[in-house]
């Protein structure tokens, strides 16, 4: 049962809600402008400039907020620095074609969002302000590598960082 929501969830509701909250909660963010990145090492210094916390019941726990929310407060969880990530990879360089990758796990406080894209023949992505040295084939390798030992993989999911236009989604 508990599954069966988490799956709902990643599928629908979180996005849903997070379309909704930005809406009503974030307009006023978007008139902030996001740093200039030219590199991935200029991505990476602008995401330690982002202090991690913890979205609270405010955010339903899990809300992904505007890129431009998360620069302006320099505070957001592992879906604000994907979605910063994004949108500075996507700045720079299109081509690279960043995407927000999810994991629902149990525990659940242990589910993850990273940004991945793509990069010289190979998947690579931030998880949180740092980037990975490894290279990919998958986004499920990328999953894999960020999985904590024990932890119950539910589901996950690909989106496009913009509009959370559904990439892949796999139940375990």
């Amino acid at each position: 049962m508990i599954d069966a929501f988490l799956e709902w969830w990643l599928k629908s509701g979180r996005y849903g809600w997070s379309k909704l909250r930005r809406r009503v909660f974030e307009q006023k963010y978007l008139k902030t402008k996001l740093p200039d990145a030219h590199s991935l090492g200029d991505v990476g210094n602008c995401l330690k400039q982002i202090t991690w916390i913890q979205d609270n019941a405010f955010f339903l726990f899990d809300c992904v907020s505007y890129p431009e929310r998360t620069w302006a407060t320099k505070k957001d969880d592992c879906d604000g620095f994907a979605s910063v990530a994004a949108a500075l990879i996507n700045s720079w360089n299109p081509a690279l074609k960043p995407v927000m990758v999810t994991a629902i796990v149990r525990p659940l406080s242990n589910a993850h969002t990273v940004c991945a894209f793509h990069h010289e023949g190979s998947i690579r992505f931030f998880n949180n302000e740092n980037l990975d040295g490894d290279k990919f084939n998958s986004y499920e390798e990328v999953i894999k590598k960020f999985l904590a030992t024990g932890d119950k993989l539910v589901c996950w999911d690909v989106r496009e960082p913009k509009t959370f236009a559904r990439i892949e989604f796999h139940r375990v």
